[in-house]
């Protein structure tokens, strides 16, 4: 069965609903389909009007009907983003050596540089990514 979303989760979504419009035209980079797919799938995961649902029933006697109800697996989602986080780092984990102290590090551009990367992320944002894989 679906368990019922904590307060957090509908506080996310319903910011998505709120300010989804207003941050498309602050940043329309975001205006495409496939961003407004990644949010339509945010809010609709989980309701099984919207995603579709699998009913179970009693092999024996029939009887119930419970409903699971399927997964947008959009990265907007915290719940499915979970699980994508969950696998990363299982493989990654796996990679590790025995007996070495690892750190993660977050890579981020100056904040002067935020505006340029943003208007040329196609050619920039793939360079600076190799470049973090690289070190």
């Amino acid at each position: 069965m679906s368990e019922a979303p904590s307060r957090d989760w509908n506080v996310f979504k319903q910011s998505l609903v709120e300010h989804w419009d207003g941050f498309k035209h602050a940043y329309p980079r975001y205006n495409t389909r496939y961003y407004d797919g990644l949010v339509e799938k945010r809010l609709g995961c989980g309701n099984p009007d919207k995603m579709g649902y699998i009913a179970y029933r009693c092999l024996e006697c029939g009887q119930g009907k419970p409903l699971v109800s399927m997964r947008g697996k959009s990265s907007l989602c915290l719940r499915c983003a979970k699980v994508y986080v969950d696998h990363w780092v299982s493989q990654v984990s796996k990679m590790l050596h025995d007996g070495v102290i690892y750190r993660h590090i977050v890579l981020t551009v100056p904040e002067r540089l935020r505006m340029p990367f943003y208007q040329h992320a196609d050619k920039l944002l793939s360079a600076f990514m190799k470049c973090g894989v690289q070190c």
